[in-house]
Formats: C-alpha cells, sequence, structure tokens
C-alpha cells in the first residue's frame, strides 16, 4: 500500500462533512458485563435477515464487551438527548458508569434498552470484520421498538452534535 498524500487528521475533517446520525449502543456479554458507547457509523444492511451494522475503534475500552456481547441494541437518539450521547461518549468510565443515572430496562436477553429513545433495535452479533484500526459489527436484529416523536434525530456534522442538515448550501 501507498503512503497517503494526507494526514489522519486531515481525512477526519473531510469524513465529518458527511452529516450523519448518532446511535448510543448497548451490549451485554455471557458474563453480565455491559457496554455503553455513542456510535455514528450506524447503517441498515439488509432486510431479510433483518441486518444492521456499526464500527467501533478496536482501541475502545467498549470493544472487549463487544467482541463478546451476546446482546447488542442500537439506540437511534432524537435530537433532544445529546446529554445521553455525551455521556456514552466519556471515555475512562465502564460501560455500568455511562448507564448510571441513565434511565434504562432489561430488553431481550437482559441488554440495557433506553426506552426513551426514538426508535431501538436489539439482536445479536452476527460477524466482526477487522478493517484498519476498527471492526464492523454486523448484528442480527430480533428486536425493534419505534416510539412516534416529533423530534427530529440527532446528528453529527463537522466534529459537533448538530440540527438535522436540511440544506447542503454553503
Amino acid at each position: 500500500m501507498t503512503e497517503p498524500l494526507f494526514d489522519t487528521g486531515e481525512f477526519r475533517q473531510v469524513c465529518g462533512h458527511f452529516p450523519t446520525g448518532v446511535t448510543a449502543v448497548t451490549a451485554l456479554d455471557d458474563d453480565g458485563a455491559v457496554a455503553a458507547l455513542t456510535v455514528n457509523s450506524f447503517t441498515s444492511v439488509s432486510l431479510e435477515p433483518a441486518k444492521v451494522l456499526f464500527c467501533l475503534a478496536t482501541t475502545s475500552s467498549s470493544f472487549p464487551v463487544l467482541s463478546r456481547a451476546a446482546r447488542i441494541a442500537i439506540h437511534i437518539l432524537g435530537q433532544d438527548q445529546e446529554d445521553i450521547a455525551r455521556r456514552f461518549a466519556t471515555s475512562g468510565l465502564t460501560g455500568a458508569e455511562k448507564l448510571e443515572g441513565v434511565a434504562w430496562t432489561p430488553g431481550p436477553g437482559g441488554v440495557p434498552l433506553l426506552p426513551g429513545t426514538p426508535a431501538i433495535l436489539a439482536g445479536t452479533s452476527d460477524e466482526i470484520i477487522t478493517s484498519g484500526d476498527h471492526v464492523i459489527i454486523l448484528v442480527d436484529v430480533d428486536h425493534v421498538h419505534r416510539k412516534p416523536t416529533a423530534v427530529p434525530a440527532l446528528s453529527f456534522y463537522r466534529g459537533r452534535f448538530a440540527a438535522p442538515v436540511t440544506s447542503l448550501g454553503g
């Protein structure tokens, strides 16, 4: 592979020009360890079977739990839930510590579910693919929940939480 003609910071800034949604991911492994983190690299993969994916740095403190998770839940956050996104993005806290003070209920298999979020997809890990310094975690979805709301989804754009992008001008 040839050496790129740019640095990591420039690459990150260029990618930041693509607005993304913000999700909160929770997971539970067979030993009862919990992960809680903020993810903006999330997408649907397949309708039949229902499958989604998200990406995670292998250096993330949540990686060990997610790599052996029995159950995973992805919560699509509303614009009024930036506090959860910031809390789950805090480094130095365990998944259990990130969940302290956050309303949650045990979902299928005990995975923490955040009932105040507009949408939840939960399931089991299907495959973990290593690519560079990240992994792609594919999730077989077996549980969905949608809460009707007029609040737009929380977005991330140019390194900041943002209102949904309605115009690509300027």
